[in-house]
């Protein structure tokens, strides 16, 4: 494990160099959230963006490796690609909770100085459990494809899957409405709403794993 937390220190220190750039995003995200009609579009704004920014922002470590061909020299230690690629996927998830927590307790407290009450901090949990999804989905897809391609193309072929996964996910949602599975729709969104968080982790769970995975799986065969 001391390997794993060396791995994820060395991309700390490499991300120092964005602190100055997330602080500004911070900001910008918090103004966004500001800009909103009502209190809880302001929470709900401000969680997911904090969410969000947090999350992608892991992911420059990759373009901060290629460039200077961290992987070649990191591996002349007793180092593994398996321990490589979990310190990647622990950083990154790491961050992106760490965003939510941040998007959580700002939204509490702008919430509440803007209402002079005590918002209902559930609803901006969800929300953030919801910008860890959507999160782990983009990265899911990502970090495979950044391994195959490289940090630039990757992105490219990314953008490409995500599209495709988009246009697939709303065909079927078309051919629902129109046919006898509408009919449980409500049932479904019932209980969704009563176990959305169960259900929203254990996805992100599941999306993760598989990444993790496949990701595995094309970089054991990497040459370095």
């Amino acid at each position: 494990m001391s390997i794993i937390n060396g791995l994820i220190t060395k991309d700390l220190l490499q991300l120092k160099s964005y602190r100055k750039t997330l602080i500004v995003f911070i900001l910008i995200f918090v103004f966004a959230g500001l800009a909103q009609e009502t209190t809880k579009g302001v929470g709900v704004m401000i969680t997911l963006m904090l969410t969000l920014g947090f999350g992608m922002f892991g992911m420059a470590t990759f373009n901060y490796d290629e460039q200077s061909k961290a992987d070649g020299y990191i591996l002349t230690f007793p180092v593994t690609k398996k321990e490589i690629l979990l310190s990647k996927y622990i950083l990154i998830i790491g961050s992106t909770i760490i965003g939510a927590i941040v998007g959580i307790i700002a939204s509490f407290i702008i919430v509440f100085i803007i209402n002079k009450q005590l918002p209902n901090i559930q609803d901006y949990i969800n929300v953030a459990l919801a910008g860890i999804f959507g999160v782990g989905l983009i990265e899911a897809i990502q970090i495979p494809c950044v391994y195959k391609w490289g940090a630039e193309k990757g992105r490219i072929q990314m953008f490409i899957v995500a599209a495709i996964i988009i246009l697939l996910a709303g065909g079927l949602f078309a051919v629902a409405q129109n046919s006898i599975i509408n009919l449980a729709t409500a049932n479904i969104l019932n209980i969704m709403n009563n176990f959305l968080p169960l259900i929203l982790i254990l996805a992100t769970i599941i999306i993760y794993d598989i990444s993790y995975k496949v990701s595995y799986r094309i970089y054991k065969k990497k040459e370095e």
